[in-house]
């Protein structure tokens, strides 16, 4: 799963010419996708621009790239934040407040007492973007249900989806950053982001130490060339801060072994397990062999030597064995596959063949 990583202040390249920062990112609170960037631009005369998540064609090094010319970014919406006054609802129903029920200020000829005195709230809307979608920025409040918790820093979103995977939260007067998986976040609203979480069920997650990827890939080949564990044939890609391990080790305590220690290098957000095991190959090739129509009702045992898979018992067809060695070798670790399957029709089979069951429903009627 490649991570997109909308660090907000980012530079913003339109192909490799720069054009702008990015000021904020637009959010479906119902879904928890990212839908929008809003791109600030200029210098001194500063406008947003609303850019469709789509336009990203990168992020790499703290960076964003759009797949868009610097001379169309004009085209898109402008962003505009707009304050307005309006009085509390109901407020018309009920008298409202005198002069001397407020307070008056002194002047040197007589008291000022202002009047009438009606409680307004104040509104903001998001020009540029629906209504049903919210603002995330640097400095959104994060809160807990014990209280205050941090500001948001920036997100962490799935290529694909477009889901928001993370939020990293800057924390404290010497900061640190918690970094917050998105299932823990309860809503997104005008207030900000609150999580249901008591702070001292935080203590345990993840720190974000802002860091590039190719650090984080470099100090993670060093410590699995320094395991003890015979790691050789592990691969490793960094995407955002997120590692994903593929591969094959011998077993799932190698396995486990991989991950801890890419969880434990710095900088590392998340690490995606994608390590096999001849258990785990094993168990994909029967779990195809059993979802595939040709082969479910098959009796084939499944060995793993080392990605090698061998494929043994009794088929009732040609056809049926062929299928079976085609299934298995296009499951993932599987590097070759010996079909030492038999073809032999038995009893059973015999009876559920097209012709015996034609007959058998001209004999009961």
């Amino acid at each position: 799963m490649e991570q997109l990583h909308f660090d907000i202040g980012a530079k913003v390249y339109c192909g490799e010419e720069s054009c702008g920062k990015l000021h904020k990112v637009v959010i479906d609170p119902h879904t928890n996708q990212v839908t929008d960037l809003v791109v600030e631009r200029g210098f001194l005369k500063k406008t947003d621009r609303v850019l469709p998540v789509s336009a990203v064609e990168r992020t790499k090094d703290h960076s964003i790239y759009l797949d868009v010319a610097a001379d169309e970014i004009e085209d898109y919406p402008e962003y505009r934040e707009v304050e307005f006054m309006e009085p509390e609802p109901g407020w018309g129903q009920v008298e409202e407040y005198k002069a001397e029920q407020t307070a008056c200020r002194p002047s040197v000829y007589r008291p000022i007492c202002p009047q009438p005195v009606v409680p307004r709230i104040r509104h903001r809307t998001h020009e540029g973007v629906p209504g049903v979608k919210k603002v995330l920025e640097a400095g959104t409040p994060v809160e807990t249900i014990d209280g205050d918790f941090g500001k948001v820093d920036h997100v962490l979103v799935d290529s694909r989806s477009g889901k928001i995977t993370y939020l990293v939260v800057r924390k404290g007067l010497i900061p640190e950053y918690p970094v917050i998986p998105i299932e823990m976040i309860e809503n997104v609203g005008e207030r900000g982001v609150f999580i249901k979480k008591r702070e001292e069920e935080l203590e345990d997650l993840p720190r974000y130490t802002p860091r590039d990827d190719e650090n984080i890939l470099a100090a993670l080949e060093d410590r699995l060339e320094e395991s003890l564990l015979d790691l050789d044939s592990v691969e490793a890609t960094v995407e955002g801060g997120v590692v994903r391990l593929t591969g094959r080790v011998r077993d799932m305590a190698a396995r486990r072994r991989a991950e801890a220690i890419a969880r434990s290098v710095e900088g590392v957000i998340d690490v995606e397990n994608g390590l096999d095991t001849g258990r785990i190959v094993r168990a994909r090739v029967i779990t195809a062999l059993f979802n595939d129509s040709r082969t479910k009702l098959a009796v084939i045992e499944v060995i793993d030597e080392q990605g090698m898979i061998t494929l043994r018992g009794q088929v009732d067809s040609p056809e049926v064995r062929e299928a079976a060695e085609e299934i298995a070798s296009e499951q993932p670790g599987v590097v070759g596959v010996i079909n030492a399957l038999r073809v032999q029709a038995d009893d059973d089979t015999r009876l559920f063949t097209p012709w015996s069951i034609a007959t058998i429903q001209r004999r009961r009627f």
